[in-house]
């Protein structure tokens, strides 16, 4: 699985980035994390405990999609900023190979946009699925293809 991911995340993702995180095999724990944020903001809009009519609108639909994509934003960034503090040697014998995660913020703030937008995506797409399940919010986010 880390090496679908690996092919997937390098369309998007800076290399230097990409290797530090299979090598620290970070990639399958970010993307379970995306789904499940993704799934629990859903199942709250949809299910339990947000399913009221005041709160079924497109507005409300997009402020659960943002919440769902700050969330794994900030827990993207706190990741690779934690992992940068631990000071990991990339190789023990060779320590002019530098450390693990010391390609700066520009690098770390792009990856987690990234994984917001794929966050964002995977809240669409379960939004989609979920939105049958509901009685307040059949037509979020859009009135199709709806029963």
């Amino acid at each position: 699985m880390e090496e679908s991911l690996y092919n997937f995340y390098n369309l998007f993702v800076n290399s230097a980035l990409l290797e530090d995180l299979y090598q620290e095999e970070l990639l399958s724990p970010m993307t379970w994390t995306a789904i499940g944020i993704a799934f629990v903001v859903a199942f709250a809009f949809y299910i339990w405990p947000f399913n009221k009519v005041s709160f079924s609108g497109l507005g409300s639909w997009l402020l659960m999609l943002g919440v769902s994509a700050l969330t794994l934003f900030v827990i993207t960034l706190v990741t690779c900023y934690q992992k940068a503090g631990q000071e990991l040697p990339r190789d023990e014998a060779d320590p002019e190979q530098g450390m693990y995660f010391d390609q700066g913020i520009s690098v770390f703030l792009s990856y987690a946009f990234g994984m917001a937008l794929l966050t964002a995506v995977i809240f669409f797409v379960i939004s989609m699925i979920m939105k049958n399940f509901s009685k307040n919010a059949k037509h979020r986010p859009m009135l199709w293809p709806s029963k």
